[in-house]
């Protein structure tokens, strides 16, 4: 009984132990912070959008905050302070430049300091992947900063020449080039890093990288050591869907649950059709906007041609609200993670993006953005 007992409990201590593990621990003092929240955006399943919001409140400068991960990932902290605000009329500029950033992992215990004036002048420590973080962006924060303070004045100061507007928005872009530049060179030193994977998809997804350079970076990552980490699972698609996805190439297979009837979808089943690979979200103006074009030329082709819709979005609720509402009544399916990750599959870095597939299955055009000559592009290739 006395060994059952042992046993119980150092079952308990290691199940302990692996919730503990899961847990981070983040804690500083960021001065000029007093009586404000930092916003995260917390991923949940339960929530109508997919994700809620938690606040994580400063106090005379000092802040704490624990919560659980599966995997090291990088948090964003949105610091709702008039201070950091670029406030332009009603509206703001977004600049990661007022944001706290780190690296959360299972059992860290991460510590920040610094001061938020006019810019988030904080960072992470407390762990080699956190420091190489910090590094970075404590050189990119003050000529974002800069850049964006120029872009504020320009558009609240209705007094401002022509020859200065002229001459400092030339400034702007230069420091912004600056930031890419320092970019670039990080990852030359440190794509093998949680900072230099998450840069490169997170650069990726805005243009801001050629999928060739990112091929070329991604050569000099330990696999061994990244190749759990989604950043670089991600990043490892989109690599092999730049390789497989260009023109003449057969399109990479697309199965999953229809959002119309909720039964399954194979793209194979529409072999002997050219199709309309449509790439968009609820959450984007211009896909929607070219939906009334895109139904009339499918209508208008409709013994030969079909559109298969992949909508980047958490709900399917909401697809199909969106999809009822704007008349669009052809296959969708969600985009998800790991297999059903078609943006990455495709290597998809823009919205909309639309490819067009001959009967085969054979990729013929690719376009981003709504495009006025694309349909006519299209008529070309479908006679």
């Amino acid at each position: 009984m006395r060994r059952i007992i042992i046993l119980a409990i150092a079952g308990l201590v290691a199940l302990t132990n692996l919730v503990n593990a899961q847990e981070y621990k983040i804690s500083g003092h960021i001065e000029g912070l007093d009586g404000v929240n930092a916003v995260m955006r917390v991923i949940d399943s339960s929530a109508e959008s997919g994700f809620r919001w938690e606040n994580i409140p400063f106090v005379k400068g000092n802040f704490e905050y624990s919560a659980k991960v599966t995997e090291p990932e990088v948090i964003r902290l949105f610091i709702d302070s008039d201070d950091l605000r670029k406030s332009v009329g009603r509206g703001m500029i977004p600049t990661e430049c007022t944001l706290l950033q780190y690296i959360a992992y299972p059992g860290a215990t991460i510590k920040v300091a610094g001061e938020a004036v006019d810019y988030c002048n904080a960072y992470p420590s407390g762990d080699k992947e956190n420091e190489i973080f910090a590094a970075i962006n404590a050189k990119l924060y003050p000529l974002m900063n800069e850049a964006v303070n120029i872009s504020v004045k320009l558009a609240v100061d209705s007094t401002l020449s022509d020859e200065f507007i002229k001459l400092e928005s030339k400034k702007a872009e230069e420091l912004y080039q600056k930031v890419e530049a320092l970019k670039m060179e990080f990852l030359t030193k440190h794509a093998s890093s949680i900072a230099g994977l998450y840069m490169m998809e997170h650069m990726i997804v805005r243009s801001k990288i050629a999928i060739e350079k990112v091929s070329g970076l991604m050569d000099h990552v330990d696999a061994d050591k990244y190749k759990d980490l989604s950043y670089y699972k991600t990043l490892e698609t989109r690599v092999k869907g730049y390789k497989e996805t260009g023109m003449g190439m057969i399109a990479p297979k697309i199965t999953g649950t229809n959002v119309v009837d909720g039964k399954e979808f194979d793209l194979a089943s529409l072999k002997g059709k050219f199709v309309i690979i449509d790439f968009w979200g609820t959450w984007c103006g211009a896909c929607l906007a070219g939906v009334h074009e895109m139904k009339k030329f499918r209508d208008a082709h409709a013994d030969k041609l079909q559109i298969v819709g992949l909508a980047k979005d958490n709900s399917v609720e909401k697809v199909q609200k969106c999809m009822t509402k704007n008349g669009m009544n052809w296959p969708n399916i969600l985009v998800g993670k790991g297999e059903q990750d078609y943006v990455a599959k495709y290597n998809v870095q823009g919205f909309p993006t639309k490819i067009l597939l001959d009967r085969n299955g054979k990729i013929l055009l690719r376009s981003v953005g709504e495009k006025a000559d694309f349909y006519q592009e299209v008529e070309k290739l479908i006679q």
